[in-house]
């Protein structure tokens, strides 16, 4: 089953600029316009992975990582953040939400492709590695 990847963009043109860097990939790509939308999205599909800007008008993204992080079911999402400038406070926010990466704007097409490509490879070795010590935990309390 192909990754399920959400997209948080108030711009349609940035939505699609995104989708075309990664529509090569076998990624199911799904767009959000807002935080607030993201969140009902995130909740129906649980995505493998979140890209969102930082700044929104309805809810930022550091807010709505900060809401994925409290709920039980998407905690373990990971997310990439990507804002227009450098900014140092927003990037210990997005370190203090979990992020697993930060691209500033303008970004190099490879950039976006390697962070997608590495966080899901480390995800899905975060999820196999539980899988297994829980496999492991079982077998140990039922020895």
């Amino acid at each position: 089953m192909n990754p399920e990847i959400l997209i948080v963009n108030k711009s349609p043109d940035e939505q699609k600029a995104m989708g075309n860097v990664l529509s090569s990939f076998d990624l199911n790509l799904n767009y959000a316009n807002h935080g607030s939308e993201a969140l009902i999205m995130a909740k129906r599909m649980k995505p493998s992975l979140i890209i969102s800007q930082i700044s929104d008008t309805s809810m930022d993204g550091i807010t709505m990582a900060d809401i994925i992080r409290k709920d039980k079911f998407l905690t373990d999402v990971p997310i990439i953040f990507i804002h227009n400038e450098l900014d140092l406070s927003l990037i210990a926010a997005a370190k203090q939400v979990d992020s697993k990466a930060f691209l500033i704007k303008p970004y190099i097409n490879n950039s976006l492709i390697y962070a997608v490509k590495k966080v899901l490879e480390i995800s899905q070795l975060e999820r196999v590695s539980i899988a297994a010590t829980k496999s492991q935990m079982k077998s140990f309390l039922y020895a």
